[in-house]
């Protein structure tokens, strides 16, 4: 039975020193907390909220309560929170909530937005929110610029700056004005700021991968023999599990629970076959929500290979176990991620001593070969690069030419 609707949702403190309370999905920033204002808000919103049936017309606006509110105080209209000014580190602050919800599950994003936040709050936190124009956002542009950062990532930061004001509008914390001045400075032109380039990513050398393969775990090692057969993100193979592939038809297809494109209601079908589905067979009798990749049994296996090296007889030194923490701050986890297995490829191409190169470089090397074999539809296909107004039959056709695709890929 689901849980009945609060008649008085709370009024709770929120970061910014403002009251709100949350209705019908919506947060309402009252004014200063506990202040008569946001007190005599919060009454007449409630008022509001129960005569009508425990919701709120579609088009309800906060600021359409200002008369009555002054008339149960007894006196004037108050502005729509203005009973305190509204400064940078509070729209930094609605912002770090939002980003404590939205990227719950991508730890990494929020790192980035949280470190953003603070950036911004050393700069600006003190002053009016109103006040930070283009001229403003210019300047902390610069800032990031000489921190010695790619063109194309300060502007990609400078966006996320915009957005971050832009939240704070959709939260009713300041005015849409203050957006649409900041959306009118120019991003940064190639060949036209001191800001160096990033250089473009090229495809991995087979023959440098071959060799890092050789220092590899085989646990790693099957994840890069399905990353080069199938031309996938490092994402995705990270977060490969049993249930995630259907093996019913001749040809196996791994669907990621989680992908780039999804927010977008885009799907991703990604055939395994030859050396991808020789690789993932072995990680396949375990319980269908594990991940078929684990650092943990990685480090057990590095751990047996160590014993079985040992030249040291039992009788003498250690004996197996004993010069292991029982109780260590850092465990290995039973996930890869992105991070964790870019780190084990670096230490492994550093050990066979080939120029540095990156998991990402080879979904470029699979898109290469694969295009260089049978065109270009093939390859979108099997690299999921498909618009998001798909039908049904144009579906069934993406997952044969990623099929064709599969067949032509490069094994490693």
């Amino acid at each position: 039975m689901a849980r009945p609707k609060a008649k008085a949702p709370a009024r709770r403190y929120h970061l910014s020193g403002q009251s709100v309370v949350t209705l019908a999905g919506r947060d309402f920033y009252l004014g200063t907390h506990d202040s008569p204002e946001s007190i005599a808000r919060y009454a007449v919103l409630i008022g509001i909220y129960q005569s009508g049936g425990m919701s709120l017309p579609s088009d309800f606006e906060l600021a359409s309560l200002d008369d009555r509110v002054a008339a149960l105080m007894g006196q004037a209209a108050p502005s729509h929170q203005a009973d305190k000014p509204v400064l940078v580190r509070h729209v930094t602050a609605l912002y770090r909530d939002h980003t404590a919800e939205k990227y719950a599950s991508t730890p990494v994003e929020k790192f980035r937005f949280d470190r953003l936040c603070d950036q911004i709050d050393e700069f600006a936190g003190d002053e009016l929110a109103e006040s930070f124009g283009p001229v403003k956002l210019k300047s902390f542009r610069q800032k990031l610029v000489d921190q010695k950062l790619a063109r194309k990532y300060v502007n990609r930061l400078t966006n996320c700056v915009v957005a971050v004001f832009r939240y704070s509008v959709a939260g009713e914390l300041i005015d849409v004005a203050v957006v649409q001045r900041l959306e009118t400075l120019e991003t940064l032109r190639k060949g036209q700021t001191k800001a160096h380039e990033t250089p473009e990513v090229t495809p991995a050398d087979i023959g440098h991968v071959r060799a890092t393969a050789e220092h590899l775990s085989p646990i790693v090692k099957s994840m890069l023999r399905i990353q080069i057969a199938t031309g996938a993100r490092p994402k995705e193979i990270c977060m490969m599990r049993p249930r995630d592939i259907d093996r019913s038809g001749e040809v196996w297809i791994y669907r990621p629970s989680d992908h780039k494109t999804q927010w977008r209601g885009k799907t991703k079908a990604i055939p395994l076959l030859g050396d991808a589905r020789d690789a993932i067979t072995d990680y396949l009798q375990r319980d269908p929500d594990a991940y078929c990749f684990s650092p943990a049994e990685a480090m057990a296996w590095r751990r047996a290979v160590g014993t079985a090296k040992r030249t040291t007889p039992l009788s003498c030194g250690n004996s197996r176990g004993t010069n292991v923490k029982a109780d260590p701050k850092r465990v290995p986890r039973n996930q890869y991620d992105a991070q964790s297995y870019r780190q084990a490829i670096t230490r492994a191409a550093k050990k066979a001593k080939v120029p540095h190169w990156h998991p990402y470089q080879c979904r470029h090397l699979t898109a290469t070969v694969v295009r260089a074999a049978l065109g270009i539809e093939e390859t979108q296909a099997l690299l999921g690069h498909s618009k998001a107004a798909m039908t049904a039959h144009y579906a069934r056709e993406s997952i044969e030419a990623a099929t064709r695709a599969a067949k032509a890929a490069p094994k490693l």
